[in-house]
């Protein structure tokens, strides 16, 4: 059986969130690194658990060695105890550099906390008595690059394994040493360290730390140690150990091969990263049966990582285990293009003479020289875009056919370009000719070159929806987001007033901003003519398959075979998704990216590899030339067999509101479901309700004279109605003015029986037509969780309700004739759990006997038009809502998932909170408009404590008859904490505002009802809290109100690593076609599994 080998990495490894997984999940990793933390906080004054885990400067506090050096160690002592907690055992400790304290820990030649307390000193002692020094990963043989002058200014630090290894060197001589391996033609990578490590620009610390270290003792080892400083494996520590592992150039190749030579191993890299992991696919020898294992790493999976660890690699005392060694999965490879703005002057002068042919044909297609351009550029042309472009694109595709010649000439697994590169790409992958490619970029150039009028923008220390935010508050609508480089690069374009006037703004957020020596906005609306003319050039010439698949910059994702030139002409006009191109590869597992005569991208690359999360996309992605096998795993073309999302639920429910889609957007309380987002959604041809729930009449009014403005083509649309039986005249007042303004369609809520008021709405539209059949100009949408409540809406109107109207003349003697020939509502919505007001049903167990009492007052009613039912609640994903059709709704109604999209009326600061939820992160509290009799609503946990905090006062209200049998202590943590205010304040403010409605019998009544004065009071904290949401109060977020149901969390999930990840992105009209298409793709899927088992 292969020995255990626990493997910990060094400085470099660390990221933010890193273990948070774990330390969540595993109590042993938690309590670990909770028992160690003190110490770093007692000798540095900080918390690495602070900075890890909740200060949002924590990736900041990361880059200092006296945190990240701490956090290092303990992360990989906890999983290291994590893993022996679970019965798996190290045979042999490996240390690379740092790591080497934490394998010294698990060996027991040290505690933990001493161990702890050398990490510290050491790196007190570097920030101390040492300049700033820098290394770099480089790509070659160090034999080739290090000649005599080099090493005069760096050492060689690390050989990981062939062909990889890293140089240290002062921070003064970095340019010149990047310089050296540019022209020498070698791939490196700046690390994100302080220091020179493993080099003599640490030396200043040797004596002090030495000192220090001659203070501890160490014991015998009791499992024997790999060190990577010498290469050998140790049973005792020398005195100086420590600064060895910090000061030795680290041989890990070396190390690898000695233990390989004794016997095979189960490799687990406890480091942070899988850094050493990665080093031991390259480095173990041809024909090793040792197995790797990685456990964690920055784009999670950790707990997941390990359990098969686990699994795979238990061995309890006494019992032994027969494994058959297995490798990983090679590492997936990526080749990258740079674009425009990595020309130099020079640039081809090694490549020109390899391919003279080449040369001679682009100079040919050009006009002029492309060779005299780039080496002498005699005319200073090169930084010209006419110019640039086509130079650069001769010169990407020579470097490409010189890494394929040195390399074998085998074909990575993706190939992707920023901008003008994404040309290179798609060269690369054959979809044109080297000639073909080129006469594209010349016109691209000349037509980009030709733009003026515009100008662009660097903006370097903040997010894409951080800029996006700042553009938004200032009303910068002339500026566009047109490169989305890195997390922390973001290029804007627009007019070139407006990108003057931002200047002084970015700026004043301490941002560092960068006006580019450009003539034009490229990348944005202001191109828009451009690409119309090169749309026009492009369908003069076809296009192949690319044999491997290209990331496009205009959708972060592979080209589609038939839009290949519809992608290119829209790239001119839309930003450069180059972040998510980047994630998109990462979820495809590539780790291995290579970029073709620079390193401008791999720098972008490395930071958003550190600090993002990997988009994972289920489609397979197959080369072009290459059918699928089944159609099923794609989206269902219009007229392609199988389901199709304009397909889904009943043709007769998206007949009778004018539909393509059977899908609405439920309304939401106060106008979150806002007059944009129905507009938006009645735009695109769906049915969607304005929130009035809440709302004065005269918010109401101006919504629908806003959405009325806007829709005046007979798209869909409709208006809230609550029951109010409270106050029934207000829903009166409700109703009066959907009539008044000619409102055809509302969605009723919350209602236990049938009112005058909504009895009116729906009989008020009735008629007959020529033939004497029922015609319903009114609609009502029923939403109903309750069997009895079905019933009613079902049934035709109460008998007593219509003579009465009729009494009153607000219907006509033919309406009340005919409201016995229909239902109440002809559409009914069963609501399963869902935000907001609750039962908290379950849709599998609500909708089929709601279905079967549908079917029967069907038949004993014979209406002419049948009733249509569907399904609310907890459709957050495609599998819900497939669900949902499958059980047999007509129709889908979403709440949740559309209260954080750009268009709802909810604020920024709320829209954030909800972004982040998981299906966990709400609970049930008290609804303020139903308190006294404990009704509930499903409202957002997640970093708020306003539920916990209202089912306090619901459990007061319930235990004491009035405020002044409220404990003194408690009260004082009501006013204090909880309502900023005194039971006095609070009184008067509502007694105000119900004497300013008109209803001064409410003030009477509390005043001789304590108990009631009471829940009035505590009311007052229900409406506090929804209104802050709603304003994005920051002072005082932990008291949001939000009602919100567990869909969004699903949503949330299925979203993420997606661009609709930020809400930023989600607009309500596209994800409901998002949803149901892949609802679609999803039943047709399932279906085809179906018919193969």
């Amino acid at each position: 059986m292969s020995k255990t080998v626990f493997m910990f990495s060094g400085q470099g490894s660390q990221y933010r969130q890193m273990g948070h997984e774990l330390y969540r999940r595993e109590p042993v990793f938690r309590s670990t690194m909770q028992d160690l933390d003190p110490l770093v906080r007692s000798r540095c004054g900080e918390s690495v658990l602070a900075a890890l885990y909740e200060d949002t400067n924590g990736e900041q506090q990361l880059k200092r060695i006296r945190i990240s050096h701490p956090a290092i160690f303990m992360v990989e002592y906890a999983l290291a105890q994590t893993l022996i907690a679970a019965d798996v055992r190290p045979d042999l400790v490996l240390g690379s550099s740092l790591g080497s304290y934490a394998a010294a820990a698990i060996a027991g030649c040290v505690d933990a906390e001493t161990a702890l307390g050398a990490v510290i000193e050491k790196a007190l002692m570097l920030e101390r008595y040492c300049a700033p020094g820098c290394m770099l990963a480089v790509m070659g043989d160090p034999a080739a690059y290090l000649t005599p002058g080099i090493q005069d200014i760096c050492e060689l630090a690390a050989r990981n394994f062939s062909g990889h290894s890293v140089l240290a060197m002062p921070l003064d001589q970095l340019a010149r040493v990047e310089n050296h391996l540019r022209q020498n033609g070698l791939a490196f990578q700046r690390l994100d360290v302080e220091f020179a490590f493993h080099s003599r620009w640490i030396d200043a610390a040797r004596q002090p730390y030495l000192d220090y270290l001659q203070s501890l003792h160490f014991q015998p080892a009791a499992i024997p140690l790999a060190c990577c400083a010498s290469a050998s494996t140790l049973q005792a520590l020398p005195s100086g150990f420590f600064w060895t592992v910090a000061r030795a150039p680290i041989r890990f190749q070396d190390t690898v091969q000695a233990l390989e030579t004794q016997d095979s191993y189960r490799y687990i890299d406890a480091g942070p990263a899988g850094t050493l992991a990665t080093f031991l696919k390259y480095g173990l020898p041809a024909g090793s049966s040792s197995q790797i294992h990685t456990l964690m790493s920055p784009f999670g999976s950790d707990s997941g990582n390990l359990a098969a660890v686990t699994s795979k690699c238990r061995q309890p005392a006494g019992r032994t285990e027969q494994h058959q060694p297995t490798k990983e999965s090679r590492a997936m490879k990526a080749v990258i293009f740079p674009g425009q703005g990595a020309q130099f002057k020079g640039m081809g002068k090694d490549v020109f003479p390899l391919y003279p042919d080449l040369v001679r044909r682009a100079s040919e297609i050009l006009g002029y020289s492309v060779e005299e351009l780039c080496l002498s550029d005699s005319q200073n042309q090169l930084s010209q875009t006419r110019y640039t472009q086509p130079a650069l694109f001769v010169v990407n595709a020579l470097n490409y056919y010189r890494h394929q010649t040195e390399h074998g000439g085998a074909a990575p697994d993706f190939f992707a370009g920023h901008s003008l590169g994404e040309y290179n790409a798609l060269l690369a992958a054959g979809a044109f000719s080297f000639e073909t490619g080129l006469r594209l970029v010349k016109k691209r150039g000349e037509l980009m070159g030709a733009a003026r009028d515009g100008a662009m923008a660097a903006v370097l220390g903040a997010s894409a929806s951080e800029v996006q935010a700042i553009l938004d508050k200032h009303q910068l609508d002339q500026i566009d987001i047109a490169n989305y480089n890195s997390p922390t690069q973001i290029v804007i374009a627009g007019s070139k007033d407006a990108i003057a006037a931002a200047e002084q703004i970015f700026v004043s957020q301490n941002l560092r901003y960068v006006t580019l020596n450009v003539s034009a906005a490229f990348h944005s609306r202001y191109m828009q003519p451009a690409q119309a003319e090169f749309a026009r050039f492009l369908s003069e010439f076809s296009f192949t398959a690319p044999t491997v698949p290209v990331i496009a910059n205009a959708s972060g994702r592979p080209y589609e075979v038939d839009r290949i030139a519809e992608t290119l002409a829209a790239q001119i006009a839309g930003p450069v998704r180059w972040v998510d191109s980047v994630r998109y590869l990462m979820g495809r597992a590539v780790d291995d990216f290579q970029e073709i005569g620079a390193v401008v991208l791999s720098k972008m690359v490395l930071e958003i590899r550190n600090k993002e999360t990997p988009i994972v996309d289920e489609k397979p992605v197959l080369p072009a030339t290459i059918a699928p096998a089944a159609p099923v795993s794609q989206p269902v073309a219009s007229g392609a067999p199988g389901i199709q999302s304009a397909r889904l639920g009943s043709a007769l429910f998206r007949q009778r509101f004018g539909l393509q889609y059977a899908y609405m957007a439920g309304a939401m309380y106060r106008g979150v479901a806002s007059a944009e987002l129905v507009i938006r959604m009645g735009k695109a041809g769906f049915l969607s309700f304005f929130g009035a729930g809440g709302l004065p009449p005269a918010r109401v009014e101006a919504g629908i004279q806003r959405i009325q403005s806007e829709l005046k083509d007979g798209q869909p649309y409709g208006m809230n109605l609550l029951a109010n039986y409270e106050y029934p005249a207000d829903e009166e007042a409700v109703v009066e003015l959907y009539l008044k303004y000619g409102v055809t369609n509302i969605e009723a809520a919350a209602f236990m029986q049938m009112t005058p008021a909504l009895v009116r709405f729906r009989l008020s539209g009735l008629r007959t037509d020529a033939r004497g059949a029922v015609v319903c100009d009114h609609r009502i949408v029923a939403k109903i969780s309750r069997p009895e409540v079905a019933k009613a809406f079902m049934s035709p109107a109460p008998a007593a309700i219509v003579s009465k109207l009729l009494e009153q003349g607000k219907i006509t003697s033919l309406q009340a004739e005919l409201a016995q020939r229909v239902p109440v509502a002809h559409d009914i919505c069963v609501e399963a759990d869902s935000g907001g007001h609750t039962d908290g049903g379950i849709a599998a167990v609500m909708l089929p006997p709601m279905l079967h009492m549908r079917d029967e007052l069907q038949a004993s009613h014979r209406y002419a038009e049948p009733i249509c039912m569907g399904l609310a609640g907890g459709i957050g994903g495609p599998e819900a809502a497939a669900a949902a059709f499958l059980l047999g709704a007509d129709f889908i109604m979403t709440g949740s998932i559309n209260q954080c999209t750009v268009e709802a009326g909810m604020s920024d600061n709320g829209k954030a909170m909800l972004q982040e939820i998981d299906i966990h992160d709400t609970e049930y509290a008290p609804a303020g408009d139903m308190f006294e009799i404990g009704a509930q609503v499903q409202v957002l946990k997640k970093s708020v404590f306003f539920p916990a905090r209202a089912n306090k006062l619901l459990s007061l209200y319930r235990h004491h008859n009035s405020l002044d049998e409220i404990p003194e202590r408690t009260r004082r943590q009501l006013e204090g904490t909880y309502f900023k205010k005194t039971f006095e304040e609070i009184w008067g403010e509502t007694a105000a505002w119900f004497k300013a409605q008109g209803k001064d019998h409410e003030v009477v009544k509390a005043e001789a009802n304590p108990k009631h004065k009471m829940a009035l009071v505590f009311r007052w904290y229900f409406a506090y809290c929804t209104r802050i949401a709603m304003e994005g109060r920051n002072e005082d977020q932990v008291n949001y109100q939000i009602q919100t149901g567990p869909a969004l969390g699903s949503f949330n999930r299925w979203v993420k690593g997606t661009p609709l990840e930020s809400w930023r992105n989600r607009h309500v009209d596209e994800i409901a076609i998002k949803l149901l298409a892949a609802t679609a793709e999803h039943l047709n899927r399932s279906y085809t599994r179906f018919l193969q088992a």
